[in-house]
């Protein structure tokens, strides 16, 4: 979105570099969250067809992904 010259604070209120970071983390949520939706659905895919090898990986990759959400969180 591309602001007028009215609304440019420069240099940017901490109001507006909080609200920037928050926009940011939130983002990058929804990012890790959707990705973490993908892999539990492949997941589901492996164990359907039995592929156990895949089901380990899949599930290693979604522990990562959870630890990386609840450090987004944090922040």
């Amino acid at each position: 979105m591309i602001r007028p010259v009215s609304e440019i604070e420069y240099p940017p209120s901490d109001a507006l570099v909080a609200k920037a970071s928050m926009i940011a983390r939130m983002e990058a949520l929804k990012t890790s969250g959707d990705a973490l939706m993908n892999v539990i659905a492949q997941r589901i895919g492996a164990e359907r067809t039995e592929n156990f090898a895949e089901v380990e990986q899949l599930t290693a990759q979604q522990e990562s992904l959870i630890a990386n959400m609840k450090a987004l969180a944090v922040r």
